[in-house]
């Protein structure tokens, strides 16, 4: 069982829902919970559509902050038994087995204020069944200053208050791989800040009928969170190759018409046909050697970014590396941008323009495609 688990800060942005996507498509999780979407219901069921999983508990924003939603796959046997803007709640049954146990997506009370209340909502959700559970998201809260850095010192009252509430639901800390703070102010130098807020919690009960499973902190720059990836296994998964065709996303790049021109103006016998052949061959044999030495694969870019990326937000420990995580940020945007051009082109919507940023629609007119395309039998088997 493959949970994933994120607060990002509103689904509107198009470059946080292609990353959803991109999560989603590369772990392939059984259950998403998402919180703070800022979007009423039917925003979040165009992200069911988008994401492939249509099976899900929606709880709208109010206005432009809150919302929650709970998506899982049709082979999940799952029934939501309760919820609210701060939790939804649900029990599985195992179709192998039988075995019930409790899933519940939590986001804590952002206001100091307001904290007990969260605290007052697990423990009564902890006398409501008598069954494993695992409870995860974002508490909004540390159980100890060793979960912060920077900023003034934490109120102790508010981590008392986190700590004993998880004593009395009998939960135990699943831990964790990767960085060791989820959440970032993003700002630089010594007024940059980490906390340890997202976090998964499960009973003994349930630690024992799943001994292998592992959290893992994965960061990305469109969000200030980390996402939440609950497995037993990390497998990638395996990236296609793609014969060749001009991409759109290229004509951003100077040095891009240089390649085209220098081809051109050195071939010879342009008149025949032969001749056009020849050099649309000598054309795209330069573009791919361009692309593949100069412009790079704008997916291998984000990842070996997002990979350097995540390197300086491990050893970032007083804001020395802010101004340099930042950049990478700016510069990950740059390249999603990048690709959302590159999934208008394979949408071969041709009568949208570039700048409509319309990538739902965009991702949906390809995915489409390739789907009737391999019901017809001639996908290609190497890609688009």
């Amino acid at each position: 069982m493959i949970c994933l688990g994120w607060n990002y800060r509103g689904l509107g942005n198009p470059r946080t829902v292609n990353v959803v996507c991109g999560f989603v498509q590369r772990w392939d999780p059984k259950i998403v919970f998402l919180s703070e979407t800022k979007l009423k219901r039917a925003g979040v069921e165009r992200i069911k559509r988008k994401v492939q999983i249509f099976d899900g508990m929606i709880v709208p924003s109010d206005g432009k902050s809150g919302g929650l939603a709970m998506l899982w796959k049709k082979d999940v046997k799952l029934e939501i038994m309760g919820y609210s803007k701060n939790h939804i709640d649900a029990i599985i049954t195992e179709s192998s087995s039988g075995f019930k146990w409790r899933i519940t997506g939590f986001y804590g009370h952002p206001e100091a204020h307001l904290k007990h209340e969260s605290w007052k909502l697990l423990e009564n959700l902890n006398g409501r069944y008598n069954l494993s559970w695992i409870c995860f998201g974002d508490f909004n809260e540390v159980v100890s200053m060793d979960e912060k850095l920077g900023g003034v010192i934490r109120s102790q009252q508010q981590m008392d208050g986190f700590r004993n509430a998880i004593n009395s639901c009998g939960f135990k800390d699943l831990g964790y791989s990767g960085p060791d703070f989820t959440w970032c102010n993003n700002r630089e130098g010594s007024h940059r800040i980490y906390l340890r807020l997202d976090r998964a919690l499960a009973t003994t009960g349930w630690c024992d009928h799943f001994p292998e499973v592992r959290v893992h902190h994965l960061f990305d720059s469109t969000s200030d969170h980390c996402v939440l990836l609950i497995s037993d296994s990390l497998i990638a998964r395996p990236l296609q190759k793609r014969r060749f065709h001009f991409e759109a996303m290229w004509t951003k790049r100077d040095d891009c018409r240089e390649v085209i021109k220098d081809v051109w103006e050195s071939s010879i016998n342009m008149n025949s046909p032969d001749g056009l052949a020849e050099g649309l061959k000598r054309c795209a044999a330069d573009l791919s050697h361009w692309n593949r030495n100069v412009f790079g694969h704008v997916s291998r870019q984000i990842q070996a970014k997002r990979k350097v990326f995540n390197s300086l937000i491990l050893r970032d420990r007083d804001g020395y590396y802010g101004a340099e995580i930042n950049r990478f940020r700016k510069e990950i945007s740059d390249l999603l941008d990048s690709e959302e051009i590159m999934w208008s082109q394979r949408s071969k919507a041709l009568w949208l323009k570039e700048g409509d940023r319309n990538t739902k629609f965009f991702h949906h007119r390809a995915s489409k495609r390739r789907r009737k395309n391999t019901i017809n039998g001639i996908w290609d088997a190497n890609g688009i």
